[in-house]
């Protein structure tokens, strides 16, 4: 463990006295950008972990090259050490000080500062212009890591001779310590955060964090923003509610659901009383008892005891996949498939849902999970600790199961609204593909575009039109498929499973693997062919994607201005090659889709601010944003919200967005569509 306290930088200071405190905000009231960083002693801020100190800075201009560059502070205030540290009370105002005059907030991964700011009583002004260099650097390069220090030296932008220097020092004075411990780094950090590190050594660390962002900022922010380029207004707008999505989640989070624990715990002993069973029904059939959860094991019994033929490889593509999709091509091969799948499908769910998810309960038995705004190339929101958009939601049993954990509080509501297809909307408008154009073509929504009818006169009107059947559309006009023939229902579903598909790059492989069509390879090659024969403008706006693309810089933008990068076109490996075209069509509709989840949190986050929405929002699953109110406030919440997620009139021509409501008064299991 480090013993000598590293020798602050120059324009760095350690803050411990009053009289520090006073002349540290003095200097920064005149400062038009203020960085900000918490450390902390650990990162669940709903559990009781706390600030153990902050770091502030802006950046300094002077005439002298000495002069330039940041000018950071470190104020500890709950360090578990001898070391001498501000008095809370005192550094909390001066901190609540700094930030009320700053006319900008600078900070890397803001999310989670405001919010162990919240937790712990720290000011944070709400309305104040964040600037989160995090979500920048997403901005710019959607595929680099998000890593502070990473990203500084990826764009050569750190103040310091050494990007790395404190980070590591810190590190390797927290793995001493956790192996003078005899724990894990990982166990340690979880316990302990950083309140046991020496204070010295964590003000040049937490110093050179805020000088790092500041830097950062200085940097990224203009390129973030389109300053200059002919996109710059859709850019700035993006940007805008980009930084505005960081507040609108951090509430979100910070909010969270409430379990039912209680069920859970006889969730978890109801499954393992079914796993018992079903083990034992395992042995009967393969007689052989294995840890069925381990994809090895399972692996080498199936393809190489038994010889069962090989249709699916892991993504690697090193090993025989086992996982769902692969398991139900051997189903009609060997008896014991169908119950090793129900197995590991109560398997996953009891490692997953059941104690995992107890454990992340807050103490009044909420879970806080992270979404993820910089979670995916395509724009689409993720989440973590738990993954809310990998709860099963086509198992008949565990599906409903897991879902009746995430109950609603007593007199209230949970509204959910979903975009209907809207990625198919998206391929409708992006391609202009006349089969998906007819089929949401919408009198009362070109009623509605031509302003000859308002919002709520088209939401009525709209529900007298036709239903349209989107995928029965295309069984029809694809291949030529007959309702009331005995395998429309087939058809259909193979419509059904090649529209959804199309957008991801799936193949014949997704009808020869759907456990509700099972095609032969030859009749799944049929359809897909006839599909693109039909629809010829898909695969010709993929081709004219990618061959800009390769002419230009690697990269397109989507509607909204945000730039997918395709960096591996250029490669000579073929399979990776092939991929990434996938991968960047896919961006492009997928992409398209999800920056409507984004502007929509946004606004209703802002209705809710202004008092405009008596609601709070709770979560977002893939398209789909849950809104708990009052009860008694259900109808004037549900059509705000859907009002609201629809607003995007005209802006993908004749395809309207729709986004369907359903609500609970219970439980997420329960709920209903709401009319």
């Amino acid at each position: 463990m480090m013993l000598v306290p590293p020798k602050m930088t120059a324009g760095h200071k350690l803050v411990t006295t009053s009289e520090d405190l006073t002349t540290m905000v003095n200097e920064l009231s005149s400062a038009s950008v203020v960085g900000f960083d918490f450390e902390t002693s650990g990162l669940r801020y709903w559990d009781g972990q706390k600030p153990i100190g902050y770091s502030v800075g802006y950046w300094r201009t002077g005439a002298s090259p000495e002069l330039n560059g940041p000018r950071a502070w470190y104020v500890p205030v709950a360090h578990r050490t001898t070391d001498r540290q501000a008095n809370l009370d005192h550094a909390k105002a001066a901190f609540s000080d700094v930030l009320k005059k700053a006319p900008e907030l600078v900070g890397h991964n803001l999310k989670f500062d405001l919010n162990m700011a919240r937790a712990d009583d720290w000011d944070v002004p709400p309305w104040t212009p964040i600037h989160d260099t995090m979500i920048q650097a997403y901005l710019i390069d959607e595929a680099r890591a998000m890593q502070l220090e990473k990203v500084v030296m990826q764009i050569g932008a750190s103040p310091y001779a050494d990007a790395l220097e404190m980070k590591d020092a810190v590190e390797q004075w927290i793995r001493d310590r956790a192996k003078s411990l005899r724990i894990s780094r990982t166990a340690y950090l979880d316990k302990n955060g950083h309140q046991e590190v020496p204070v010295p050594l964590e003000a040049e660390y937490a110093c050179r964090d805020v000088g790092h962002t500041l830097a950062l900022d200085r940097a990224q922010r203009s390129k973030a923003m389109g300053l200059g380029k002919p996109w710059e207004l859709r850019r700035r707008s993006l940007y805008e509610n980009e930084m505005l999505l960081v507040r609108a989640i951090a509430d979100m989070e910070y909010r969270g659901q409430l379990i039912d624990t209680d069920y859970l715990e006889r969730v978890k002993v109801q499954l393992n009383n079914e796993m018992d069973t079903g083990g034992r029904e395992l042995l009967k059939l393969f007689g052989v008892d294995l840890p069925w959860n381990n994809d090895r094991s399972v692996r080498n019994l199936l393809y190489q005891d038994l010889g069962l033929p090989v249709t699916k490889m892991t993504e690697s593509g090193n090993s025989p996949a086992v996982d769902r999709a692969a398991l139900t091509n051997l189903k009609s091969l060997h008896a014991g498939i169908e119950p090793l799948m129900e197995w590991r499908a109560r398997y996953k769910v009891l490692s997953t849902y059941t104690d995992s998810l107890i454990m992340k309960a807050d103490p009044a038995g909420y879970v806080h999970p992270s979404f993820n705004q910089h979670g995916a190339a395509s724009g689409r929101l993720s989440s973590s600790k738990p993954n809310f958009q990998n709860i099963p939601n086509r198992h008949p049993v565990l599906s409903k199961m897991v879902r009746r954990a995430f109950v609603v509080e007593p007199e209230r509501a949970r509204v959910y609204c979903d975009y209907s297809q809207i990625e198919l909307r998206m391929l409708a408008w992006i391609t202009q593909n006349k089969t998906l154009l007819g089929a949401y073509q919408s009198e009362s929504y070109a009623r509605l575009c031509d302003q000859r009818i308002d919002y709520e006169d088209y939401r009525l009107s709209r529900l007298k039109e036709d239903s349209s059947d989107v995928h029965g559309i295309v069984a029809q006009e694809i291949f030529g498929a007959d309702p009331k023939s005995a395998d429309w229902k087939r058809q259909r579903g193979a419509a059904k499973v090649i529209n959804f598909g199309v957008p991801y790059g799936g193949g014949p492989t997704l009808l020869m693997t759907n456990p509700d069509l099972m095609m032969e390879e030859k009749q799944a090659k049929a359809y897909h062919r006839a599909y693109h024969q039909r629809n010829p403008e898909i695969d010709q706006t993929k081709k004219a994607l990618l061959r800009k693309m390769r002419k230009g810089s690697l990269s397109f933008m989507n509607w909204t201005s945000r730039e997918c990068h395709g960096k591996r076109l250029l490669w000579d490996n073929e399979s990776a090659v092939a991929e990434e075209e996938r991968s960047m069509f896919a961006c492009l509709v997928q992409g398209s889709a999800a920056e409507l989840t984004r502007f929509s949190l946004v606004r209703l986050w802002l209705l809710q601010q202004h008092g405009h929405l008596p609601a709070v929002t709770t979560s977002t699953v893939h398209d789909e944003i849950q809104v708990d109110c009052a009860q008694s406030d259900l109808r004037e919440v549900a059509l705000i919200v859907q009002r609201e997620m629809e607003a995007f009139t005209g802006l993908f021509g004749s395809v309207p967005v729709i986004a369907d409501l359903e609500t609970t008064m219970t439980n997420w299991a329960d709920k209903k569509e709401w009319t």
